[in-house]
């Protein structure tokens, strides 16, 4: 199950690939919960991190349509 915040990050890189600092003006979190979420959700499969951002993977859209059902 995806937590309230976990579900925002996933929702914003789904639009587009985001860096961590666009993420945490964009949700408004602090740095260290941010890399926390995004580690959990990278661990899930649900997104990857590289040189260009955070990025969502077809697992991670998969998820993501379950909960706008």
């Amino acid at each position: 199950m995806l937590s309230g915040n976990m579900l925002k990050v996933l929702q914003l890189v789904s639009e587009k690939t985001m860096n961590l600092n666009d993420l945490r003006k964009a949700t408004r979190l602090p740095e260290r919960m941010l890399k926390g979420i995004v580690d959990a959700l990278s661990e899930k499969g649900y997104v990857e991190s590289g040189e260009g951002g955070v990025s969502i993977t077809e697992k991670g859209k998969e998820a993501l349509k379950k909960t706008q059902l």
